[in-house]
């Protein structure tokens, strides 16, 4: 027999033995009994730290204290016994001190805890009738020496860490039903209140196995697999948390026939019991966790982890209590605790949405207004023109009418008046900027239309949507910028998608291996897709204002006016007509991001990848003056919208240059080639200085210092200039030998080729990263300058039917609001994920092709409300005046 079990002996026959007077006998037996123990227990705490204790001696006293998980309740523990051997005189043993006499006898923890304090109320009326220990006492007793055991237990296995516990799932633990049980002791006073009684409900629960709090823990979350292939979300479930909140009965067992599958689901535990005694809410602790033992986190780690706890905890207690943890083998950090339950982000409330829900409502009046009488109009134009064909046929009239196809009226005075998809043009020549969208038009002026039910009908929808659809462009048209200008749009959601998904995926080193793929290099370089917008943007604004000049359209702007008077006119009315065609959409677009980050910050499972909902409450007003990417990244509002920023600012300086080319040519084109030359010097230099090494695995390293700054971004519009010049110079017409065509496509795929596959598997020094910095996004824009002068000349091969087919029209006329709207739909898909995403290279693309196409149905929608109202009624307002609506 082992000395420490002596020790218990010896003391407890020194309590039992002692004489004393009947009147403190019972007294001093509980005091001796209480030291005697709590010596006894200590010396097995001192004995447990150093690994004294004899697992044989010591099994019967630590497993009495500690019922098994094993153990049944029914069944009088084998220990028994052995405290029968510690009787008193009285015949008081140990097995009763513990409440152990009667264990088929025993309650629920809160009963027992009632009887506790029923007992501590009426021993104290009640005469001394026996010599026995008053049993409230050694029940504390007993409850305070179980409490001791259970904390050495958990020191035993908090010193013997690394080398008893075996597996990630013991190791990688930070809050379970196991740890949150044994250290509810101290755990408790991180917090008070009602959170606290529920918790000490839910403990209770788990001591007792009851359904609901075995449920609570099932939802919360812990590890599960592929620590180590980037699964930093142990987000539990959420929809399980919030059915416990409905308290559920068992189904009654339908003997109808039906599906097995379903009936076993319904009666799965699952579905059925009742729910806690308190509301449940789910909470997201992020961590930063680290650990000594070598191999297992060798870098400090952000994990999220969900709980489902009681709903009357509040953030501030979650992560205290999260952070008073003493987990196994990680040391946490608690940074931040998200709870979706106790959201304090309600839309009613927001200004910016009630602003939102009044121009949405005023702007679907007039939209069904327009529309409604835009329809009226359509009516009567038909009445007339039946009439005026009755007319024509009593009078033999030389006027030819066509009352099947409503497709051509030939009228005098040389004019064509022409349908196409109800869009009436009255020209000379058939050119797309003098085209009608109406179903007729009066040659005698008898339909006449103030200017405010002009401006009116530019809200019909029907008219709107019959523009979008035109399957015609004019014969002066670049046709093949619809093409590039829709692939690239597609090219820059597949990008978009591929960085969002990832940020929420349970395997995030997935993107390590695709990295290293060959062909996730056209992912990767989706970057070269706004340098396409950039290129087209400079192009058509050259080509349009040259030939606008060129026709003299120019004159009624600046006609009696000094060239620098009329060249600050012409530049404030270029800036005028971008301003309006662009802000109406990028406005409704900022308040709908701004209101829908606060929901998503306040109410997702997620955290949101950008905080919108701090940077544009503050710092909208920079977006609305296109200036944003003239500060920090981190201050700015809606980040895709830098290039919005960048091309407005384009813009304006394109103006200057093309306002000066028309009095000043070569100095336009000194001006020009500085610009371009002292981009790409900016660029190479903050690349070097900065220590950009261009690669495959982020290209976007230096975004606030490379990526969205003007300065750095300028190369590609000037390029595109270039080309826009080119095309009005030659009038669309080059002659150009096949070997030299040829030359030139070869040319142009290789350099194409080399930009998105070139980085693959490559390592840049210092010098070459930065040449390669200063000179990539030029080199692209100019491989699509060539595109366009090819295609746009006869030299375009197959690639001009392919970039030119009506089918991309329409897409291409939304792109801006594609641009917009992207965004916000991968966002509101990420943000309402209860779970993190198991990606694969299918998934990735399904997620891609069907966000594209709400993308699009979305952008189709507010171009139609925003878009296209605006583009027609600046044609109304405009000096050159074109026919209108009828």
């Amino acid at each position: 027999m082992s000395p420490l079990v002596l020790v218990i002996l010896l003391s407890a026959s020194c309590v039992f033995s002692a004489e004393l007077n009947p009147e403190n006998k019972e007294n001093a037996r509980e005091e001796k009994l209480r030291s005697a123990l709590i010596d006894a227990f200590q010396s097995i705490k001192k004995a447990s730290a150093k690994g004294g204790i004899d697992d044989e001696s010591t099994s019967g006293l630590i497993g009495s204290m500690i019922p098994s998980p094993t153990s049944s309740r029914d069944s009088k523990s084998t220990t028994e016994d052995s405290f029968d051997l510690f009787a008193d005189d009285d015949g008081l043993t140990f097995a009763e001190a513990f409440g152990n006499v009667e264990p088929e006898r025993r309650t629920s923890s809160t009963e027992k805890a009632h009887n506790v304090q029923h007992i501590v109320k009426t021993t104290k009326q009640m005469e001394k009738t026996t010599s026995k220990p008053n049993r409230d006492v050694l029940t504390k007793l007993s409850d305070s020496i179980r409490s001791t055991v259970n904390e050495s237990r958990m020191q035993m296995k908090l010193v013997s860490n690394e080398t008893d516990l075996l597996g990630l799932e013991s190791m990688l633990r930070v809050l379970d039903a196991e740890i949150l049980v044994h250290q509810w002791s101290s755990l408790q006073k991180a917090v008070s209140g009602q959170c606290k009684e529920d918790m000490e409900e839910y403990v209770n629960g788990l001591k007792d196995r009851s359904l609901w709090a075995m449920k609570m823990e099932d939802a919360s979350g812990r590890y599960t697999s592929m620590f180590y292939w980037g699964n930093n979300y142990w987000t539990g479930s959420a929809e399980l948390c919030e059915v416990l909140n409905d308290q559920q009965t068992a189904p009654r067992h339908n003997r109808s026939g039906g599906s097995q599958i379903f009936s076993e689901w319904r009666q799965d535990v699952s579905m059925t019991g009742l729910g806690p005694p308190f509301d449940t809410g789910f909470y997201i602790a992020r961590l930063t966790v680290t650990t000594d033992i070598a191999d297992i986190v060798k870098t400090r780690r952000t994990l999220h982890l969900g709980l489902c706890l009681p709903r009357a905890c509040t953030r501030e207690q979650v992560s205290a209590l999260v952070a008073a943890v003493r987990a196994p083998t990680l040391r946490h950090v608690v940074t931040a605790v998200r709870s979706p339950d106790h959201g304090a982000y309600s839309y009613l409330g927001d200004p910016t949405f009630q602003i939102l829900l009044g121009v949405c409502t005023t702007l679907a009046a007039v939209l069904v207004a327009a529309t409604a009488y835009d329809m009226k109009l359509a009516r009567d134009v038909r009445a007339r023109r039946r009439r005026a064909a009755n007319m024509a046929t009593d009078g033999g009239n030389d006027t030819k009418l066509d009352l099947h196809g409503l497709d051509a009226i030939t009228v005098s005075k040389g004019k064509s008046m022409y349908n196409v998809n109800n869009n009436i043009a009255i020209t000379t020549s058939n050119t797309s900027e003098e085209r009608l969208t109406a179903e007729t038009a009066s040659a005698d002026e008898e339909l006449k239309l103030s200017i405010w039910t002009e401006l009116l009908l530019s809200f019909s929808m029907k008219a709107n949507v019959l523009q979008i659809f035109d399957q015609s462009v004019g014969a002066d048209t670049v046709a093949v910028v619809h093409g590039l200008r829709t692939l690239s749009m597609v090219w820059v959601i597949f990008g978009h998608t591929c960085i969002v998904v990832f940020k929420y995926a349970d395997n995030t080193a997935l993107r390590a291996v695709l990295e290293k793929s060959f062909w996730f290099q056209l992912i990767i370089s989706a970057v070269y897709s706004v340098d396409t917008f950039f290129c087209l943007g400079g192009m058509l604004v050259t080509f349009l204002y040259f030939r606008n000049a060129a026709k003299g359209k120019l004159d009624r702007l600046t006609k009696g006016h000094r060239k620098m008077i009329s060249g600050i006119l012409q530049f404030l009315g270029l800036m005028a007509y971008r301003f309006a065609r662009l802000t109406a959409p990028y406005l409704f677009m900022l308040g709908v991001v701004e209101v829908t980050m606060k929901w998503f910050a306040h109410n997702a499972v997620f955290e949101p990848p950008a905080m919108d909902h701090e940077t544009c409450p503050k710092y909208w007003w920079r977006n609305l003056l296109y200036i944003n990417t003239l500060f920090p990244v981190d201050q700015m509002c809606m980040l895709w919208s830098w290039y919005l920023s960048d091309d407005t600012q384009f813009y304006a300086v394109s103006s200057v240059l093309l306002i000066l080319a028309t009095s000043h040519f070569k100095m336009s084109v000194v001006l020009t080639g500085l610009f371009f030359v002292s981009s790409l010097l900016t660029t190479g230099y903050v690349s070097w200085s900065s220590e950009h090494i261009p690669n495959s695995e982020d290209p976007f390293t230096q975004f606030d210092k490379i990526y969205d700054k003007p300065w750095t971004r300028l190369g590609p519009y000037l390029v595109g200039m270039v080309t826009g010049w080119i095309l009005f110079k030659t009038n669309l017409k080059i002659r150009m030998g096949r070997i030299w065509a040829c030359v030139g496509w070869v040319v142009c795929t290789a350099t194409l080729l080399f930009l998105i596959f070139g980085l693959y598997r490559t390592e840049l020094g210092v010098a070459s990263a930065a040449v390669y910095s200063a000179m990539s996004h030029s080199l692209w824009a100019a491989c699509i300058g060539w595109i366009i002068i090819a295609c746009s000349t006869g030299y375009g091969g197959w690639v001009r039917p392919l970039l030119s087919t009506p089918v991309l029209y329409p897409f291409s006329r939304v792109t801006y609001c594609a641009y917009l709207v992207h965004p916000v739909v991968l966002r509101y898909v990420a943000m309402h994920l209860t779970h993190p995403i198991h990606l694969g290279e299918l998934l990735v693309f399904v997620l891609f092709l069907g966000l594209t196409v709400i993308s699009y149905a979305l952008a189709f929608i507010i171009s139609v409300a925003f878009e296209a109202p605006i583009v027609t009624m600046l044609k109304i307002v405009s000096p050159q005046k074109k026919p209108h609506r009828v």
